[in-house]
């Protein structure tokens, strides 16, 4: 069977309307004047390649298609469905992954193993260099001579990040593992660092796994080195690999775990990686040496790794500590830099612990339980951040916002859930200062006897400065508004909290709203499901 006859049995299988011309979708199926349709749909291009995709507005999607392909594709089939976004894209990810296990070629990034006709890779390895790569790695990372390159502001911005990755415990050991990886699982690592993948370093520090480092390729992350609160001394690591080139037949799997039987399996997902992954957990620096040095599971992980460099470069370049891959490579110095006293630096005074400017702990925590740092630092790459900070509890009479006025700077209390963040902040990303607290008077809306959560927001600028202290920026301040604007349920407790445009409606209203000084769309946050119950329309 062809990939079209293949392609065409799955679409009907699944529902699919049947085909019709690409040029016309528009103007037959989805007309202008006809209701917004949302759901699925098949594109089929003039090479017998194929993309499926999710829209809640599926003519104004053709319509984006139509400009970055045109003429490519030749038909689509429509699968119309009344959905929310998210269950949409859920959906969307099992059609990618079935798909593709028929074989059929797919332009798909997200979701899908490969990318048919895309190789972001080629212009730095063409097809044959990377071939001679895949065939063994290790021997051509060896010999390629690629020097370090200089990224002096990265270098500033995670200065503190690499004093403390290198007071660790077992750092050296640590650094040798990353050595390790990198020399038997990424294309030329020099040569594609900062480009195609990078290490951040001290993530997660206020949770029970903080990181040493993390490898990040493309949108995911796929070698992690960390911590676990609950067994001191001890490190832990897992390493996302390929599972068709890991367990080609039965036998390979009961082979690894001859080899490694500590080793933990599981089943994980990440939109880079498509259905073709696994990945493997293991306790201790010794056993992670040792599965590293395993040719099976480095050539399945190296196949991982090129796999997601093809698709698209590294997004997640904003936290990528240089200094971290110097060490692993002290023979290649990176060119110069300017010496750290050329960078501006603020004072640090010691302050009390941070205190939350409300008792009511229980109502912040299920108000924000579906907004955690975390999870937002998840979506965000490359893009331009807006900081949503907040100041000192009352209560302690530091770091408010007449302090911040006078100094010209923003600052908190040191923190390791947030100092990573606040290393984050770039000159001239915008800054704004809120409270959070609960309310009953004056609310816009029937609240029905519960209290709101609301922000309010009291000062504007723009950032001018980053130390790299992990606890302050220096600020370009607006003029005070006479009263601060206040912004109701989608709130959050977060010293730092980063949003960006183009990523979440929520997000986009809220920057809208503190930045643009554009009036909330109440209604829309009343009428979400979290909310809905307590304070939408009946």
């Amino acid at each position: 069977m062809s990939d079209t006859d293949a392609a065409a049995a799955w679409a009907d299988k699944r529902g699919f309307l049947p085909e019709v011309p690409f040029g016309e979708v528009r103007s037959t199926a989805l007309p202008a004047n006809g209701p917004r349709q949302s759901g699925y749909y098949l594109l089929r291009f003039d090479n017998d390649t194929y993309y499926v995709g999710e829209s809640v507005d599926l003519r104004s999607r053709m319509g984006g298609h139509a400009a970055k392909w045109g003429s490519e594709i030749t038909s689509v089939r429509l699968l119309p469905e009344t959905a929310s976004k998210q269950e949409l894209k859920k959906y969307e990810r099992f059609l990618t992954h079935e798909l593709e296990s028929n074989n059929i070629r797919l332009r798909n990034v997200l979701n899908a193993s490969t990318t048919a006709g895309r190789d972001a890779l080629d212009e730095l390895l063409s097809d044959e260099e990377q071939a001679r790569w895949i065939l063994n790695p290790a021997e051509y990372n060896g010999a390629d001579q690629t020097p370090l390159k200089a990224i002096p502001q990265q270098e500033d911005r995670y200065s503190t990040t690499a004093q403390r990755y290198t007071e660790a415990p077992h750092s050296t050991a640590v650094t040798e593992v990353l050595r390790s990886y990198l020399e038997s699982c990424v294309p030329a690592p020099r040569a594609t660092e900062f480009q195609y993948w990078g290490v951040s370093a001290g993530t997660y520090a206020g949770t029970h796994s903080p990181r040493r480092f993390c490898v990040n390729v493309g949108k995911m992350e796929t070698f992690v080195v960390h911590e676990d609160k609950r067994f001191p001394g001890e490190l832990f690591g897992f390493v996302n690999v390929r599972e068709s080139v890991l367990f080609p037949n039965t036998r390979a799997k009961w082979g690894l775990r001859r080899r490694h039987p500590k080793v933990g399996i599981r089943t994980v997902q990440y939109d880079d990686a498509g259905s073709d992954l696994v990945r493997l957990d293991i306790r201790g620096l010794t056993e992670l040496t040792r599965l590293l040095e395993d040719p099976q599971v480095t050539a399945a992980a190296a196949r991982l790794v090129l796999d997601v460099m093809r698709k698209h470069f590294c997004v997640y370049t904003r936290y990528h500590c240089p200094q971290v891959v110097q060490l692993v490579y002290p023979e290649y110095p990176r060119p110069a830099t300017p010496a750290a006293s050329d960078t501006p630096s603020v004072h640090t005074l010691p302050e009390r612990p941070h205190e939350l400017s409300t008792n009511d702990e229980a109502e912040i925590a299920q108000e924000s339980a579906s907004h955690t740092e975390d999870d937002d630092i998840a979506l965000l790459d490359d893009d331009e951040c807006y900081w949503i900070v907040g100041c000192g509890s009352k209560r302690s009479g530091r770091n408010q916002v007449k302090d911040f006025l006078a100094s010209g700077e923003w600052r908190m209390d040191p923190d390791p859930r947030y100092e990573p963040k606040v290393v984050d902040m770039r000159v001239g990303e915008r800054i704004i200062v809120r409270t959070r607290k609960n309310v009953t008077d004056d609310v816009p809306f029937d609240r029905r006897d519960n209290s709101v959560s609301v922000m309010d927001f009291s000062l504007r600028g723009v950032i001018a400065g980053n130390p790299g202290d992990g606890c302050s920026v220096t600020v370009e301040w607006e003029d005070t508004a006479p009263l601060p604007q206040r912004y109701y349920l989608y709130t959050s407790q977060d010293t730092v909290w980063p949003v960006a445009r183009n990523l979440r409606p929520e997000w986009d209203d809220l920057i809208a709203f503190a930045f643009d000084d554009q009036d909330q769309d109440i209604d829309y946050f009343r009428n979400l499901p979290f909310w809905a119950p307590r304070f939408g329309d009946r």
